[in-house]
């Protein structure tokens, strides 16, 4: 029988500092058939000449004349692709040799519509790493652990290419929650399985958790909160969830534009009982200086 071919996606925008580790372990998977599209977003850094010296021929280059944004770059990929299989992977990511074979058998099973892992997290700046998910993660219909624990990572998740025929593309107006938007929308009706090795390896930056970032964060999510508010029964099922999470980043977003706040969280932080709470700012929200500041 023989293995289905993968588009491997990897969109980017000046990423020469790290596409050598992420395209190299593109190229290094033990499973062979697939094609890399390198979607560069009208990159002005030297991206181009350290690709000149890759001369692997499933590499497929493409050039985008005019800068758009992230879920356009996806969509417009996703469109060049000619695998039944598509993974992506930014890349300031990478993959261990084995992240594509290691789910090869369950790419027959046609019941299954999305696959993926779990990643090391390597924080750049403290030179060290830690593993996402410790716990079992869970398999088929994933909509309700979504919508409590909604973080998977793009970078980790192969999906069967007909899933986007069915469903649709990528929301192009978000910057950010496009992958958070679409994974709950397919979650409801396409299975998952899921894989607890940490397979994909994911870099933790200042440009992931700029201030920007943060609040382009929070303000993407409020409309994506209040869009769905009225429209969504299995939102409204577990509409607990995402105002916490909405509380959670109007106290982030709240943070980072008043400096004197900053002394309140020192407080927070003293009662074990809120630790739990503000989690989800401290990993995944909160600007370099604002750990600067728990250190003094």
């Amino acid at each position: 029988m023989s293995t289905p071919k993968i588009s491997v996606i990897v969109n980017f925008y000046n990423g020469e500092k790290y596409l050598d580790k992420c395209l190299n372990s593109i190229i290094n998977q033990n499973y062979r058939n697939i094609e890399i599209i390198l979607w560069d977003n009208c990159s002005d850094d030297n991206s181009y000449k350290k690709i000149r010296n890759y001369t692997d021929d499933r590499i497929k280059y493409i050039f985008n004349k005019k800068k758009v944004p992230l879920y356009k770059a996806r969509n417009d990929a996703l469109l060049s692709s000619k695998g039944q299989l598509i993974a992506f992977l930014d890349c300031d990511d990478w993959w261990d040799e084995n992240y594509l074979s290691s789910r090869k058998e369950f790419f027959y099973d046609k019941e299954l519509d999305f696959f993926y892992s779990n990643a090391n997290f390597f924080y750049q700046n403290v030179k060290k790493s830690k593993i996402y998910k410790k716990y079992q993660l869970p398999q088929g219909y994933i909509f309700d652990y979504l919508s409590k624990d909604y973080f998977l990572i793009i970078s980790g998740i192969i999906f069967r290419k007909n899933i986007f025929t069915k469903y649709g593309l990528f929301n192009e107006n978000y910057n950010i929650i496009g992958d958070y938007d679409y994974l709950l929308k397919i979650s409801k009706f396409c299975k998952a399985h899921s894989i607890n090795e940490p397979l994909l390896n994911y870099r933790v930056h200042e440009k992931n958790f700029s201030k920007l970032n943060s609040e382009m964060f929070f303000i993407e999510y409020k409309d994506w909160f209040d869009h769905n508010l009225h429209k969504d029964k299995d939102f409204l099922r577990n509409i607990k969830y995402f105002e916490k999470k909405l509380s959670y980043l109007e106290i982030s977003h709240l943070l980072l534009n008043d400096k004197k706040n900053f002394n309140l969280i020192k407080k927070i932080l003293k009662y074990k009982s809120i630790i739990g709470k503000i989690k989800f700012i401290i990993l995944f929200l909160t600007p370099k200086k604002f750990f600067k500041y728990l250190k003094k």
